[in-house]
């Protein structure tokens, strides 16, 4: 789920809100007044525009380099890192393009209900995969450095790859299909709002406690609670890898990966969250305000920052290729005849 649900979410334990349409937009509660200004929404327009023309080409240029290289396709370690950029794109060209469209005007159109709900579908999805797969690929890598045999046979793929993955793809927007448009609730939308506020199902405590503790807090446990595992796997059995040359050069090579990776997911998501449970379990109204004007566009930034990232990957095992291809080379040239 996107973060405005916390954002949302948040807003929800302070009781019952009122919106007032005005050049600034203003969610008032007694003693509590928040306000998310026109002026403010235009500035994040013209910073989003800009960084989503610099990032579109970085995406580009990393699908094309996956498309070429066939070393890439053939890698099982980076079909996550490019279903990540897929999803990353997807969110970068429509869902930020539509968060853009308030943010430019301040107010959604269509102001019609189908259309926020099917934007908060869409938006929620995207993310929710985004967080799966990511949590994903932190308990993969365990598997690919400790016990890669089991993803060298072909029901050892299917099982512990592929149907994962199939599980991160399908069930993100199956649930909100079912939370958005099934669950019994009547939506009451406000246009003045990005993403018309939230959809009625935070209302209902089975479908908002699985949301946000099963679709976020999940994955944001198993991510950073995998990648320590993987690190004093490493420092323990350090002096027994490195005596396998090789195979400790792959495996540095995924584990810096899945650091540079997760780090980026962490510090952007992490903030929200513990944001979030302090409203819900001790103060409503804790940096509410900051959570309006920055934190819940914090996750925004992970598609933007992430195709750089990927690139920079790309590039780094491509130096790592070439440099095993010129000592092979060196080592086979035969020396001057005496």
């Amino acid at each position: 789920m996107y973060s405005m649900m916390f954002y949302s979410k948040n807003f929800t334990s302070l009781g019952n809100l009122s919106f007032n349409q005005s050049n600034d937009t203003t969610t008032e509660q007694p003693d509590i007044i928040f306000v998310t200004s026109f002026l403010s929404n235009r500035i994040k327009f013209i910073i989003f525009l800009i960084l989503q023309i610099l990032t579109i080409p970085c995406f580009l240029n990393a699908f094309y380099k996956y498309i070429s290289q066939r070393r890439l396709r053939k890698s099982i370690s980076y079909d996550v890192i490019y279903l990540l950029l897929l999803i990353s794109f997807l969110f970068i060209t429509i869902a930020l393009s539509l968060t853009q469209a308030y943010m430019f005007t301040s107010y959604v159109y269509p102001s019609i209900e189908i259309f926020c709900s099917l934007w908060n579908w869409f938006h929620y999805s995207l993310n929710i995969i985004n967080l799966f797969l990511m949590a994903f690929t932190s308990i993969e890598r365990n598997l690919l450095i400790f016990k890669p045999n089991i993803l060298r046979t072909k029901r050892g793929k299917y099982i512990f790859h592929y149907y994962p993955i199939l599980f991160c793809l399908i069930y993100p927007p199956l649930f909100y299909i079912g939370a958005i448009f099934i669950c019994p609730c009547i939506n009451t939308y406000d246009y003045n709002q990005l993403l018309c506020t939230w959809p009625c199902y935070f209302g209902n405590q089975i479908w908002a406690n699985i949301d946000l503790f099963f679709n976020n807090y999940t994955p944001l446990i198993i991510i950073p609670l995998f990648c320590i595992s993987i690190y004093i796997r490493v420092l323990y059995q350090k002096r027994l890898m490195r005596l396998q040359i090789v195979k400790w050069r792959r495996d540095k090579k995924l584990i810096i990966q899945l650091l540079i990776i997760s780090s980026l997911y962490l510090s952007m998501w992490m903030p929200l969250q513990i944001c979030g449970l302090i409203n819900i379990y001790w103060n409503p109204a804790f940096l509410v305000q900051a959570q309006i004007d920055y934190m819940y566009l914090f996750p925004y930034f992970i598609h933007i920052i992430y195709p750089f990232i990927v690139l920079f990957i790309i590039h780094h095992k491509n130096g790592t290729v070439n440099q095993h291809v010129v000592a092979i080379q060196l080592n086979n040239t035969p020396g001057p005849r005496k």
